[in-house]
């Protein structure tokens, strides 16, 4: 799958950092460097104070994901959160799932199913969109993957309901990774190696070469490896990118970038069993059941896939982008970009304590993708005077054709001894000996074509008072054929939806860093992944969301602290549930909502000092769901949402020495892996360190990870009775070189 530094088309003024003419400038006086208001005062004016830091993360930055209009995070009527590459550096996060769990509320998950997987504001998987430098990934869960994080400049984490922007399946947010990108300020190279425990080694490279005033390019290329910190599980994972930049004059901008990623996880974990407490040799309180079954420590290195198991992905893909500034308040944009990925799964997945015979029974799983699509979007960006008054305006089409077939086959192999698994070889031939049984050999065939149109328009009322507002029409039509050759059986269905999503938001000074803001949306998603829709949910509509944004921005302490503190509420309806006269039949009918407070807080507090926090308090509950046999699950909580999520992390900088100290803690709150809340995982704490020295032309620095070695889990596995161990204390030593 993708790919770690594709370059693609975000407005220039985004990318740039150009004037809201789109002329060449710098961000003071760019498209972001006016208040809510318009015209005074500049919420974007850098203020310099001698002698001490300023935030890594500011609030006047722009943010390509909140909205297509270059405005900053301060003029966004929404929480967004950003992660600069200087960030993800100083704080050792190696992946992208690293990266995520360090984002304010967030929390990311190393699920073989999935790499990547995420979980925000009470919803997971297909409720939060991808996006690789503001363009929409389909299928999210389908082609996610624990990507290098020198890959990118930065990622942004768009919060609440974002289909007016990016279409279905945004229903809590958007993750929006933007990869380096070539430039013209001068020739520069950067390398990094590390090595670590359970065998990781992390290579890296990175070189920007201006070739003229008006052709840059760039090269981004990582490799990482290790034996894991289960029995058999070592993986590698390499990207590499080539990117070119081309502005033959002052008007016209090109990039066109081809990037190839690839990952092998040889027998993947797939997480730990859980047993009964009265055959455990150590057993843990980090789950908590109703029916006796426990985590045991003894067995938390145990891999019980199968001694053949294979778990990998290869992707291409190729992105381009042209802007043209057609005058001093127009430019048009124009983004097209093309998917190829093929993907494996032949694996032991599942493994469920048997209380006769006191083994693991095991299932086994051959599942292959073959994924292709292509995206092309137009936008067209106004920045003009209506009325006395600035607005800010875009207006574009989107075009998606995908195509994806699927090998899906389940069966089952022999058991083993929970304490001393002989995991053995199994036949992943295509045959109804390996795989028997209806609906366990089958393949699936998806052509999802989606034809879009927006609008979107920010209008500075007054000075101080900004009006945004966004709506998008997506016209979605699905072709899918399930074939099932154990039973002979082929159907065929076609689906079309034509789904409106908007939103209505704003913006008020209070002064001229300190901004309260208010914002209504609502959003759709389907009732599964398109792609992999089933004949039965076939027959329903898609499901609908809405939610309400408030909260205040604020810089203060002469721009030495960013605050962000927001509150949401939001609710999806219509999702599949059973008839309460008929627990038979399943009908669209249920709900499920989330309300919280989210806080974020970036604060230089002396010149050396750097501290970062935040903290997300959430209720995430069914409102109304039943489940298989008129089961009434009203008043749950979805699995894996954790209720309570803190990030903390500082850095002091010495004077006179060349050393960096760092550390810092992630708090993630207990949470439930099934929909009947019966298995309850606990709440961890995770602490971390490192040091850091530094060169004239680089940095050697040493990290230490959940130094503690605390016992935690942090997702669901192949079954909701299976837990992943997080990974226990461990080191890892870097070299960094800048020229």
């Amino acid at each position: 799958m993708l790919a770690c530094a594709v370059v693609a088309a975000l407005p220039a003024y985004a990318q740039d950092v150009a004037t809201p003419g789109g002329r060449a400038d710098t961000a003071t006086n760019g498209a972001a460097s006016e208040s809510a208001g318009g015209a005074s005062p500049k919420l974007l004016d850098r203020i310099t104070v001698e002698g001490v830091a300023t935030p890594a993360t500011s609030l006047d930055s722009p943010n390509s994901t909140g909205s297509r209009l270059g405005l900053s995070a301060r003029e966004t009527p929404a929480m967004v959160e950003v992660l600069s590459q200087d960030q993800i550096q100083a704080r050792g996060l190696r992946g992208s799932v690293e990266a995520l769990n360090a984002a304010p509320g967030v929390l990311a998950g190393q699920l073989p199913s999935s790499p990547g997987m995420t979980s925000m504001r009470g919803f997971s998987g297909g409720a939060i969109a991808l996006l690789v430098d503001g363009v929409r990934q389909t299928a999210a869960p389908l082609i996610t993957r624990d990507f290098d994080s020198w890959s990118f400049e930065r990622i942004e984490v768009l919060k609440g309901p974002a289909s007016v922007l990016y279409g279905e399946g945004a229903l809590a947010g958007a993750i929006n990774l933007v990869p380096k990108r070539p430039n013209f300020d001068g020739s520069a190279f950067s390398a990094l190696a590390g090595w670590g425990s359970f065998g990781s080694q992390r290579y890296a490279l990175d070189a920007n070469l201006p070739v003229g005033d008006d052709l840059a390019l760039r090269a981004v290329v990582s490799r990482r490896s290790g034996d894991g910190y289960v029995d058999g599980t070592a993986s590698d994972a390499t990207s590499a990118t080539v990117a070119a930049r081309w502005k033959p004059s002052d008007t016209l901008d090109i990039d066109i970038a081809l990037d190839h990623f690839e990952d092998d996880y040889d027998t993947a974990y797939w997480g730990t069993p859980l047993i009964p407490a009265a055959i455990a040799r150590d057993p843990s309180g980090l789950v908590r059941t109703g029916n006796g079954l426990v985590l045991d420590k003894a067995i938390a290195d145990r891999n019980y896939n199968v001694g053949n198991g294979v778990q990998d992905g290869r992707s291409d893909w190729l992105r381009t982008r042209v802007a043209w500034q057609l005058g001093d308040d127009l430019r048009f944009s124009n983004e097209f970009s093309y998917y190829d990925a093929h993907r494996r799964w032949l694996n032991s997945e599942t493994y469920t304590y048997n209380r006769r015979s006191g083994l693991l029974d095991r299932g086994t799983t051959r599942i292959e993708h073959d994924h292709q699509f292509w995206n092309e979007r137009a936008t067209l960006f106004s920045d003009a005077t209506v009325g006395g008054r600035r607005n800010r305006a875009s207006v574009g089409v989107e075009f998606t054709d995908g195509d994806f077939a699927v090998m899906r086959r389940f069966g089952t192999t022999t058991a083993v001894d929970p304490f001393a698994p002989a995991r053995g070889q199994v036949s992943f031939d295509d045959s109804a000996i390996n795989f028997p049984g209806a609906g366990n050999r089958v393949d699936f065939d998806s052509n999802t074509r989606v034809a879009s149109l927006f609008l979107e328009d920010a209008l500075n009322l007054t000075p101080r008072w900004l009006l945004l507002a966004g709506l998008r029409y997506d016209r979605i039509e699905l072709e899918r054929s399930i074939r099932d050759f154990n039973t002979g059986s082929v159907s065929r269905f076609e689906r079309r939806y034509e789904p409106l999503s908007w939103r209505l938001g704003t913006v008020f000074d209070l002064t001229p860093k300190t901004q309260l803001f208010a914002q209504y949306s609502e959003a759709v998603a389907p009732v599964g992944s398109l792609p992999l829709l089933s004949l039965a949910n076939s027959r329903f509509e898609l499901t609908h969301g809405r939610a309400v944004d408030v909260g205040i921005k604020s810089s203060f302490w002469q721009d030495r602290v960013d605050l962000s503190l927001g509150g949401y509420w939001i609710e999806q309806d219509d999702i599949v549930t059973r008839d309460p006269a008929n627990a038979n039949v399943s009908i669209q009918g249920g709900r499920q909502s989330s309300r919280g407070i989210e806080l974020s807080a970036s604060a230089a507090l002396t010149r050396a000092l750097q501290v970062d926090a935040s903290v997300a308090v959430l209720d995430a509950r069914f409102d109304e769901l039943r489940e298989a046999g008129g089961v009434n699950r009203a008043g749950n909580v979805p699995p894996n949402v954790p209720e309570r999520v803190a990030n903390l992390f500082a850095s002091y900088r010495f004077e006179g020495v060349p050393i960096t100290l760092g550390g810092g803690a992630r708090h993630v709150g207990a949470f439930y892996t099934n929909n009947a809340n019966s298995i309850r995982v606990a709440a961890h704490t995770v602490w971390d360190a490192s040091v850091a020295y530094r060169l004239p032309f680089g940095e050697i620095a040493l990290f230490g990870r959940n130094l503690t070695d605390a016992f935690y889990a942090d997702w669901s596995g192949g079954a909701t009775d299976q837990i992943v161990i997080g990974a226990p204390r461990s080191v890892e030593l870097t070299f960094k070189v800048n020229l």
